[in-house]
């Protein structure tokens, strides 16, 4: 298991986390062998420490992945105070069968993804190129 993202578009998710900022950001990552796409959706807590993707934003995003035949490949969101690992509501929420990235911003910028699946949670390696 691995999730190969374009250096284009993860190099967009990250500035996107960045400018999110004091709130946690979040997003769709899609595509085929390679995730080509990417959604920002507003997080519609405004909150640092939680996120819940706008729905209609969301649904706009799962229509243009079905128009383009493509798939959800992931779903993001950034950990602006830090922290890499899933927070339990991360595993809550992980019900779509797709990988989970999440951009750690403090202390230091850590990218890591996972796939969460019946609150069993397994590090995937990310690919760039």
């Amino acid at each position: 298991m691995m999730l190969k993202i374009k250096r284009e578009i993860y190099d967009e998710m990250i500035k996107y986390c960045f400018q999110c900022i004091p709130n946690e950001a979040c997003g769709i990552l899609a595509g085929d062998d390679w995730v080509t796409e990417i959604y920002k959706i507003k997080n519609i807590e405004s909150s640092p420490v939680s996120y819940f993707m706008d729905p209609v934003e969301q649904l706009k995003a799962m229509k243009d992945i079905r128009k383009k035949k493509i798939e959800m490949v992931a779903i993001f969101h950034s950990h602006p105070l830090g922290g890499f690992y899933p927070s339990q509501k991360d595993i809550e929420l992980s019900f779509y069968d797709v990988y989970n990235v999440i951009v750690c911003l403090e202390p230091e910028l850590v990218v890591k993804c996972f796939y969460i699946m019946d609150e069993k949670i397994k590090e995937v390696d990310i690919i760039t190129d």
